[in-house]
């Protein structure tokens, strides 16, 4: 998969509009959003929802390893930490991969405040899903399957 129709479809993903994050930059290894918060994604508390937290942790992490991995990932778990509330200005994110196989990946993202405070930090698993792969393709891993190379 390119990275251009990677790009493509955060940026008509309606989720994300929804929430309204901006994507600050995306290119292979280096992705930055950005959350203009606003009223409507507060809690009870006039503080942002821990939910909207959990989201834009969720996005820059899959962003993030679908833009080194180039392949579709999907979330199978996410664990936050909650450092500190925030009820106005802008929230940025940034992610890295802690380690990654052949099938599944774990990344870990930040959430700062426009003074660079750390408001969250999340961990993820992924699994990451692989093209079907092609009749050559498959060929090849069977004759190095039967040749003893490692895959």
């Amino acid at each position: 998969m390119l990275l251009e129709d990677i790009i493509k479809e955060f940026e008509e993903c309606p989720f994300l509009q929804h929430l309204g994050l901006d994507i600050l930059k995306f290119e292979e290894g280096d992705v930055r959003i950005k959350l203009t918060i606003q009223e409507h994604l507060l809690n009870t508390n006039y503080t942002l929802h821990g939910g909207v937290y959990a989201s834009v942790l969720d996005f820059i992490q899959s962003m993030y390893l679908r833009s080194v991995t180039k392949t579709r990932c999907v979330t199978t778990n996410l664990t936050i930490h909650y450092t500190a509330p925030v009820s106005a200005g802008e929230m940025f994110a940034e992610a890295s991969i802690i380690s990654k196989g052949y099938k599944t990946a774990f990344v870990e993202g930040i959430l700062k405040d426009q003074e660079g405070r750390l408001l969250a930090k999340g961990t993820g698993t992924f699994k990451l899903i692989q093209p079907a792969e092609t009749a050559e393709e498959g060929k090849k891993r069977q004759e190095d399957l039967e040749k003893g190379q490692p895959i």
